[in-house]
């Protein structure tokens, strides 16, 4: 169902590395994320809210650094 142990990411969406830095240009959500909710899986369509949540922050996140040039 979900595996809610993946990458760690940051505010924006970001995959960030062992050391805490960011890996540029790799964005992530959904059961390929650590959860907020830990390992544990709260039942069917608990993954569907947080993918469209942080979908949108990793999108606006992305769209802002390439208006800005980053």
């Amino acid at each position: 169902m979900g595996t809610y142990g993946g990458v760690v990411t940051d505010e924006h969406a970001r995959v960030l590395r062992e050391d805490g830095s960011v890996i540029p240009g790799l964005y992530a959500n959904g059961v390929s994320t650590a959860s907020v909710m830990g390992r544990f899986y709260p039942g069917a369509g608990g993954s569907v809210g947080p993918s469209f949540v942080w979908g949108h922050v990793a999108a606006r996140h992305a769209a802002e650094q390439a208006i800005s040039g980053n």
